[in-house]
Formats: structure tokens, C-alpha cells, sequence
């Protein structure tokens, strides 16, 4: 074979290792970036999922702190007096109570599947919510019957103490919520 057919012939060869080389490399480069778009889709993903569950967790954590706030409110010795001096019957106080117990429940429930740290001290502040009811219902029915009802009887004593156990307990649930809502800040 002379020089005039061996060079047409590798320059032919050479042609198709070029694009050869150049598809492989193409095809090399095109897997790396979808992976590297992959990669980057989901760790976007993740920072995106990390942020909205940082976000219901504060929001939740909120919601908690306010049912507490609600639940002290209603079961304190201001509002016994309140309720006590507008001679509020028992049936308006029932409904009342149920209307508050559905709030209760619903920072039971949180508490319970949530902040499961808090779970006993929030049983406890509905036990003792509970207990305000019954004597504060004592307290009502003595009166409205015209009885003498002062800081001697034991119902009003007993829902004082209930009152005042409902703050403690409250106060207690909501610095563990306020300690909670920093870690999750400065998880973010």
C-alpha cells in the first residue's frame, strides 16, 4: 500500500476515534451533571423539608403554649371570682367547662404525640382542672342555694388550691415549650 491509501484511511479511522472520544465524553459528562442535578434536586428537597417541619414544630410548640395560657386563664382564682360574682348557674358552667375541655384535649393530644416530655405534667393540669370544676360547681350550687360560701368552706379552698396547682403545672409546660422553641431556632 502506498502513502495515498494509508493516509485517506487513518484519517478516516482518526475521524471516527474522534467522534467516538468526543461521544464518550459527551455521554461521561451529560450522567455527571444529571447526578450532580439530582444530587442537588434533592438535597434542596431536604432543606426545604427541614424548613417546613422547623416551621409546624414552632407553630405547634405556639399553639401549645397558647392552649396553656387559655387553660390557666380559665381555671384561675380571678376567673372563679368572675364567674362566681355574675352568679353564673351550673348549666352555664358546665357548658363552659365542656367547651374549655375540648382545647384541654386538644394539648393532650399534642403533648401526647408531640412533646412527649410534658405528657404527665399536662395529665396532671387536666386532673387538676377537673377537680376546680367539681368544687368550683360545689361552690356554685351552695351558693345559689343560699348558703355561706367563704374562704373557710372546703369547696372554695379546695378550688383555690386546684387554681393555684393549674398555674404551677402551666408554668412548668409552658418553660419546657419556651426551651423547646429555642432548640428548634437553633437547630435551623
Amino acid at each position: 500500500m502506498d502513502a495515498s491509501t494509508i493516509a485517506p484511511v487513518v484519517a478516516a479511522l482518526a475521524a471516527l476515534g474522534g467522534v467516538a472520544l468526543t461521544a464518550y465524553v459527551q455521554s461521561r459528562n451529560q450522567a455527571r451533571n444529571q447526578t450532580f442535578l439530582a444530587t442537588s434536586d434533592s438535597d434542596k428537597h431536604l432543606r426545604e423539608q427541614r424548613t417546613r417541619d422547623r416551621q409546624d414544630s414552632l407553630n405547634r410548640l405556639a399553639l401549645m403554649h397558647k392552649l396553656v395560657s387559655k387553660l390557666q386563664r380559665e381555671f384561675s382564682i380571678t376567673n372563679l371570682d368572675i364567674l362566681w360574682r355574675a352568679k353564673t348557674t351550673e348549666e352555664a358552667y358546665d357548658n363552659r367547662y365542656l367547651a374549655i375541655c375540648g382545647e384541654a384535649d386538644e394539648l393532650r393530644a399534642l403533648a401526647h404525640l408531640h412533646e412527649p416530655a410534658i405528657h404527665d405534667e399536662v395529665e396532671r393540669l387536666h386532673g387538676q382542672m377537673n377537680i376546680f370544676w367539681g368544687n368550683f360547681k360545689n361552690v356554685l350550687y351552695q351558693s345559689l342555694k343560699g348558703e355561706n360560701v367563704d374562704h373557710r368552706s372546703s369547696c372554695l379552698s379546695e378550688a383555690h388550691a386546684a387554681a393555684m396547682e393549674v398555674g404551677k403545672l402551666g408554668e412548668a409546660v409552658k418553660r419546657h415549650l419556651s426551651e423547646r422553641v429555642r432548640k428548634v431556632r437553633d437547630d435551623g
